[in-house]
This record gives structure tokens, C-alpha cells and sequence, in this order.
């Protein structure tokens, strides 16, 4: 499993550049309390669901606006405050149901060597799926779009409760998981599409595009000599369109 440690840095670099914005909660709610408050179910025993428009209280990430999610996974002690959730805009209080709230979710693992767990698990648990009652999602890779429903909302769901169940379940689920922590980014979409080129990169450095990959100086190489053959060329452009932008967006 690749060692994401530089990009959980530039992480670091973006949420200190904008910790005005943000709230930091160091203690969140543990199993027990998510379980009796909020109906958190253990992997594989809970149950699907379906927001309907007039149900929903707060929408994520809609197509409309900017969604990421990205998972960075790093052996390395120290890189991964454990328990911490922090919110970079307004959390789901503060929004209203008619409005598309640029989302990003970005999960920070603390891993094992000796216990490495499946990529592919590790990546699915980060979208709750039938885990958390009210919260629904639909995803398509590195992007998700979730709706809060009315009820829960009312019940005091918050993303420092979404982030609390991801790190419930990973610990739980994932024996080779040693510490989690979770940043929500609801602040911009500038915000959210600041954080594209890592997640790009993060999806290159776990294999997900098999021709890509990460020079000696940092910049993205590709080993197909034919880009009109080649089935990674939509993401090329796509990196390409994220580089171009971002290099006119310095401050971000």
C-alpha cells in the first residue's frame, strides 16, 4: 500500500490555510453513543435508504456544484491526530435544504505494515453505505453526493457525527487501521477543487490508473506512447483542466 504521507502534508498546508474557516472537534461521539443516538449500525446489518427531495434537509456535493472524496493512507506515527473531525465551512446546521453545499471529504489513515488492510474495502467504507440512518449517498469514483434527511437533521446529525461514524468504522471494521481522522470542506467549491490535484494523485498512487504515475519530480507521467488508443486519456485531460486551473487560482 503506498505511503501518502506528502499529499497528507499538502493536506495539512490547505486547513492551515483556512483554519479561520474551520471548527476542530477533538472529541467526538464514540460506537455506544453513535449507536443509541443516532442508529449507527454495524457493517453489513444495516439498512438502505432513500431521501426523497421533500425528506431532505441538506444536500452535499450535488452535480450542480464541486464533490470530492479521497482516502490517504500513510504507515508513518504522528501524521494522523485520531478522533479529530474538522469542519473547514458551515456544518449541516447552518445550511438550508435548497441549496447545493460544495462537499469535500477527505479521510486520513493511520496504517499497520504488518496488517495491511484490502484497498478496495477501505475505499468502500468511507461512503457509510447503510450504516448511518438519514444519511444517503450516491457516488461515483472520487466524487460524493450525500442528502441528510429531515428527521435526522432534527435528531442533531452534523458532519462531526458523519466524521465520528467513519472513525467508529474503520477502527471497528479494519484491524490494520491504527488512527483516523476526517476533514469536511463545505466552505467554496474553489475550496473543494483546490484539493483535486490530490486527490488525482492519490488515485495514481493506489493503482487505480494503471498507466499513470508519479515522476521523480512530482509530476504526473504516462506510459502509453499512443493517447488516441489509450482508455486513461479522459484523465489526463482531466489533470490537465485541474493543473491549468489551479495555476491560475495561487491562493488558494
Amino acid at each position: 500500500m503506498a505511503d501518502m504521507r506528502a499529499l497528507i502534508g499538502r493536506v495539512r498546508e490547505f486547513a492551515e490555510k483556512h483554519k479561520d474557516a474551520a471548527t476542530v472537534h477533538d472529541s467526538v461521539p464514540g460506537v455506544e453513543a453513535l449507536s443509541r443516538v443516532f442508529g449507527f449500525a454495524p457493517r453489513g446489518q444495516g439498512r438502505a435508504e432513500v431521501i426523497l427531495a421533500q425528506d431532505c434537509a441538506a444536500e452535499l456535493g450535488h452535480p450542480a456544484t464541486a464533490s470530492l472524496a479521497v482516502l490517504l493512507c500513510t504507515p508513518q506515527a504522528g501524521m494522523v491526530h485520531h478522533g479529530r473531525v474538522t469542519v473547514i465551512g458551515p456544518d449541516l446546521d447552518a445550511v438550508s435544504p435548497d441549496t447545493h453545499v460544495p462537499f469535500a471529504q477527505v479521510v486520513l489513515l493511520q496504517i499497520d505494515e504488518q496488517q495491511p488492510p484490502d484497498p478496495f474495502a477501505l475505499d468502500n467504507a468511507q461512503y457509510l453505505m447503510r450504516r448511518l440512518p438519514g444519511y444517503a449517498v450516491r457516488t461515483v469514483p472520487g466524487k460524493l453526493w450525500a442528502r441528510i434527511s429531515n428527521l435526522a437533521k432534527s435528531s442533531g446529525l452534523s458532519l462531526v457525527t458523519v466524521g465520528a461514524a467513519l472513525i467508529a468504522s474503520y477502527i471497528a471494521d479494519f484491524p490494520g487501521v491504527r488512527g483516523v481522522e476526517v476533514l469536511f470542506i463545505t466552505s467554496s467549491r474553489e475550496h473543494v477543487r483546490a484539493l483535486e490535484p490530490v486527490a488525482v494523485e492519490a488515485a495514481i498512487l493506489s493503482g487505480r490508473h494503471k498507466k499513470l504515475v508519479i515522476g521523480a519530480h512530482g509530476d504526473v507521467e504516462c506510459t502509453e506512447l499512443n493517447c488516441d488508443t489509450c482508455d486513461e486519456k479522459p484523465v489526463c485531460d482531466n489533470l490537465r483542466d485541474v493543473v491549468i486551473a489551479r495555476r491560475g487560482r495561487p491562493g488558494l
